[in-house]
């Protein structure tokens, strides 16, 4: 069950960093120490085949969200257009990580406001000439929210939404390599990740039974990831290692995976799914470089959530 969980979170690392477009406004807001960014175009998404059945089985009669709906006007199942996420990666300090969630959407944030006013544990301040909605539970790390123009909206630690309000005037100049990479990774995908974080962070969470993962994960300079929405669902994933033995490390620990979800195909319908996708999967290593490509029906993966949700419901 490891193997495939593990296999699981690789194949579709692009879609949970839930990230064919690059919105260059909300890009150019992003801190400039920002080593890991992700995006989803929403607006996308949730015209394809895949979003509209997650919009099917969303929880409409939930109370609480309707509650919320209702108090702000804002329905992230239509109101939201884009998504981007960005961090400077793991903490050396042990404080928590800096990070910004970065939204283009349609937000009436005199109601939002007036909501936050309502609550107990959040102030109003201003910074820069923008109110910022400041959460006061949160210890050093304060997670705040700014309406920074018409239609755009930003949450972000309070450092950091306090760094990008003095910035907002002059675009951000990012890595070289991140931009790049995000031109590219960005373009053709509906949701994507661009990371120059180093791979050990991840290692570090694989546990005693993943030794040969958490080996391979270490050898990771640079990686990016994304996933392209349509009647076939088709996710990519490229690494950069330390050197050409570190890809092939990599490349093996992939194709051992994939094998061991491919045994378990007649006795774990998870499995059973994926396996059908990996029997045509694409892996190569070049020099330093690995690319994983893996397509699926969005069909399959309709099928794949309902086995979850069966699993979790068990």
């Amino acid at each position: 069950m490891r193997h495939i969980a593990f296999l699981s979170v690789f194949a579709f690392a692009g879609a949970v960093s839930a990230f064919a477009s690059v919105d260059t406004g909300l890009l150019a807001l992003v801190p400039a120490g920002a080593k890991i960014i992700g995006a989803v175009d929403v607006t996308r998404a949730r015209n394809s085949d895949f979003g509209q059945y997650l919009l099917n089985k969303a929880q409409t009669e939930d109370e609480h969200f309707q509650e919320m709906i209702n108090q702000t006007g804002f329905d992230p199942r239509r109101d939201l257009q884009n998504i981007l996420f960005a961090t400077g990666g793991p903490s050396t300090t042990g404080q928590p990580s800096s990070f910004a969630i970065l939204a283009r959407g349609n937000f009436d944030p005199a109601r939002i406001k007036a909501l936050a006013k309502s609550k107990g544990n959040t102030t109003i301040v201003n910074y820069g000439g923008l109110d910022m909605i400041v959460n006061q539970n949160e210890g050093g790390q304060q997670p705040s929210i700014a309406f920074l123009d018409v239609g755009v909206a930003v949450m972000a630690d309070l450092s950091t939404l306090k760094q990008i309000i003095d910035n907002r005037a002059s675009p951000t100049m990012l890595d070289a390599d991140l931009t790049s990479k995000i031109n590219s990774i960005g373009a053709n995908n509906d949701a994507w990740f661009v990371s120059l974080v180093g791979g050990s962070f991840l290692a570090d969470h694989a546990g005693p039974q993943g030794a040969s993962q958490a080996k391979a994960l270490q050898g990771v300079v640079q990686s990016s990831g994304g996933v392209k929405l349509g009647p076939v669902i088709d996710t990519t994933f490229d690494a950069v290692t330390r050197s050409p033995q570190d890809a092939t490390s990599l490349s093996d620990v992939v194709r051992f995976l994939a094998s061991m979800v491919q045994m378990q195909r007649q006795s774990d319908p998870r499995a059973g799914i994926l396996a059908s996708a990996l029997d045509g999967m694409t892996l190569q290593s070049s020099g330093a470089a690995v690319h994983f490509a893996v397509s699926m029906p969005e069909k399959s993966l309709e099928q794949l959530a309902e086995v979850g949700s069966s699993a979790h419901a068990h």
